[in-house]
Parts: structure tokens; C-alpha cells; sequence
């Protein structure tokens, strides 16, 4: 892949804990279906330090329709990713956030964009933009997990340890069923227009969100909902969707649909997590129906440095969400916690 690299806002890399967001430009990026753009906006914040040996960075990627802010309740002095020891780097992926997406105007234009592709902008932030030869760690939750997995497959020379919340190695069948849903529900909305709509179609997202929804959970969560929390649940995730814009969410949707991390590798899902040489921490969500444990199970038994521990809680896919206070987010905090204090 070849890119040319810029920097549009100088960075200050001794910032304090919360610095202001910051762009880097990558010109004439190449995707991996051979789409050309010629500038790709990639946008990221940095909290904390870089130590004077430049090894103390830590990568965080967020899931499909969340965005930067994703883990800023576990980022801070003392917190999960500590900002006493640690410089941490979290970032917009491609198609979402204040990176490039298609509401910038190129709309069903825009890239068919992968999770390598996600994963190539960010390695040229960090090697070009940031000047950094070792991660730490890169981290990710559910597509940020797709995209830690690819950083450690083809940048094992870089990542010394990966954090894996509810992750999996490839999209199995009812996670693209669950996507296809969604999509011919957006479809079907009159404002559609073939993804080239004037007005976006906000009732279709909406509905998407509902369709979405119960997959995100589990059946025993669900089987004890009142019927006014369910009502509250799926408005919820009805005003999520519908405060994207809809091409946006249906790409980057896609990409997650289509993750694979074999697909380099002919197909051979060994060859490719034996690449995988980093320490690496899995912590699927015990009753996920929407990327369930197989796939955890499968990373678990094919990385050699794995270890592996099922988030208890009743939410499904949700319960890989970082807020501490929260059994679930405890649990959470304790393994990464302990993961990372073995991380050289």
C-alpha cells in the first residue's frame, strides 16, 4: 500500500492528559480494493506522556458505529489505561468521526473501505505522524478488535501486547445476516434513494437500530426487561443510528461484515493468527449472540501468547462497554490491569 504523509496540525506529544483533537493527513492513500484518495483525513487525541524512550503508547480502537470518545471513562490518572505511566492514543477509523467518511460529500463515492484499510491509516499516523517505532499495546472492542487483531498480524515487529474486548477473527454467518438486515431496512426507507439521497433517511436508520438491538444482548437480559426499560432500550439505539448519516453507517457496517483476517493468507485462518507473535488478552462476553465465543475460542487456541477469560454478565455484546462501577466493567478493569503489568 503507498501513501504520502502530512501533518495538518503541528503535534505537541508532551501534551497534557486531555489534549484537543488532532488531524493527520495521509496523501494519496491506497485502499486495499486499489481506490486512490487523495488525502485522507485521519482524526485521534492524545492523553498523557510520551516517555523519553518513546514506549509507553497505547493504541485504542473503537467499535463499529462508535467513535474516539469510546474509551474516555477508563483513560485518566489511575484509570484502566493509565495516564501516569502511559501515552494513549485514541483515534476515529476511517468512515466515521471527525476522520473521512462518506458525508463529506463523496457519499456511495466513497471507498468500500476493510478493517486492513482502518488499520493501514493508523499505522501511518503512529509511524509517520507520531514518529513511533513500539506500541505498547493496541487495544480495540468489537471492530476494534478486527482492527488489533490486523496490527498484530502484520505489524508483529511493532505491538508488544493486544487487548481483544469481545473480539473475533473473521464475521460469522448471523453477524452478516444481522448487517444484511439492517441495510435492507435503510433501503426501504422512500428517502433512500439508491444511497444518494438529498435528505438523509432517517426513519430507515431508526428501524435499523431496532433491528440491531436484541442481537446486542442476551436472551436472559432481554427475558427480564420491563416492557417500559425495552421501549427505552430500543429508542436508544433507534436515536444512535439516526444521528448518522446513513451512507456513513452503512459502509463502515460493511466493513465489519466483511472482516476476515484470513483473507491475505489464502484463506487459512492458522497461518494467519500464527502471525500473532505479542502477548495478547481475550475477553469475549459469555452469552454474546452477535460475535459469539467461537471465534474468541478460535484466536485463544491459535495465538501463542493468549490469554483468555469470558466477561460474566448477562448483557451479550454489550457488555464489553468500559464504564467501571459496573461489574462487568470491573471485571474488565481487573484483567487489563493485570494484563498490562506483565507488558515489558
Amino acid at each position: 500500500m503507498k501513501v504520502f504523509l502530512g501533518v495538518a496540525i503541528v503535534i505537541c506529544l508532551t501534551a497534557a492528559a486531555r489534549a484537543e483533537p488532532q488531524i493527520f493527513n495521509v496523501y494519496d492513500f491506497e485502499f486495499e480494493d486499489g481506490s486512490v484518495m487523495p488525502e485522507l483525513r485521519v482524526a485521534y487525541e492524545t492523553h498523557g506522556t510520551l516517555s523519553a524512550g518513546r514506549d509507553n503508547a497505547i493504541l485504542l480502537v473503537h467499535g463499529t458505529s462508535g467513535n474516539r470518545h469510546a474509551f474516555d471513562a477508563v483513560i485518566g490518572p489511575g484509570k484502566t489505561f493509565d495516564t501516569d505511566k502511559n501515552f494513549v492514543i485514541t483515534v476515529d477509523a476511517i468512515g466515521g468521526g471527525d476522520s473521512s467518511s462518506p458525508r463529506d460529500g463523496l457519499g456511495q463515492d466513497f471507498p468500500r473501505y476493510t478493517i486492513r484499510d482502518m488499520m493501514a491509516a493508523q499505522h501511518a499516523l503512529v509511524t509517520r505522524g507520531l514518529e513511533l517505532t513500539t506500541l505498547r499495546a493496541v487495544g480495540g472492542s468489537s471492530m476494534g478488535s478486527f482492527v488489533a487483531l490486523e496490527w498484530g498480524i502484520h505489524h508483529p515487529e511493532m505491538v508488544r501486547s493486544l487487548i481483544l474486548l469481545v473480539p473475533s477473527p473473521k464475521a460469522e454467518v448471523n453477524f452478516q445476516l444481522t448487517i444484511d438486515l439492517m441495510t435492507s431496512v435503510v433501503a426501504l426507507d422512500p428517502e433512500w434513494q439508491g444511497g444518494r439521497y438529498t435528505r438523509n433517511p432517517v426513519e430507515g436508520l431508526r428501524l435499523a437500530g431496532m433491528v440491531y438491538y436484541p442481537w446486542t444482548v442476551s436472551a436472559s437480559y432481554l427475558d427480564r426487561l420491563s416492557a417500559k426499560q425495552m421501549a427505552r432500550d430500543l429508542d436508544e439505539s433507534a436515536r444512535a443510528f439516526s444521528n448518522w448519516d446513513a451512507n456513513s453507517l452503512l459502509l463502515r457496517y460493511a466493513a465489519s461484515r466483511a472482516h476476515d483476517v484470513s483473507v491475505p493468507f489464502g484463506g487459512d485462518m492458522v497461518a494467519a493468527l500464527s502471525q500473532i507473535t505479542a502477548p495478547t488478552l481475550v475477553l469475549p462476553s459469555a452469552n454474546d449472540r452477535l460475535l459469539g465465543l467461537d471465534g474468541a475460542r478460535r484466536i485463544r487456541d491459535r495465538v501463542k501468547q493468549a490469554s483468555y477469560a469470558e466477561i460474566p454478565s448477562n448483557l451479550g455484546h454489550r457488555a464489553a462497554r468500559l464504564a467501571l462501577g459496573t461489574l462487568e466493567g470491573e471485571f474488565i478493569d481487573r484483567q487489563i490491569r493485570a494484563f498490562l503489568g506483565k507488558v515489558e
